[in-house]
């Protein structure tokens, strides 16, 4: 790993949210982070990751259906 790491407050710049949404769902490990002692940091490429997961919309919906009955079919 040869990124530095993100604060909190980066991760709400990036994402544009408030600091508080960053911390929140760190502590409900709903955003990818790592534990430092009682330091949280973010990884860039983690957050982005976690990003393109969170995407929706008709579209996606529709092709997460067509993987899940792939899935269920094998």
């Amino acid at each position: 790993m040869s990124e530095r790491l993100l604060t909190a407050p980066e991760v709400a710049e990036l994402l544009a949210v408030r600091v508080s949404w960053v911390r929140e769902a760190t502590r409900a490990s709903r955003l990818p982070h790592l534990c430092l002692g009682r330091y949280r940091r973010y990884e860039l490429a983690a957050i982005e990751d976690w990003l393109v997961e969170q995407r929706g919309g008709p579209a996606l919906a529709r092709r997460r259906l067509d993987i899940s009955r792939e899935t269920s079919l094998e």
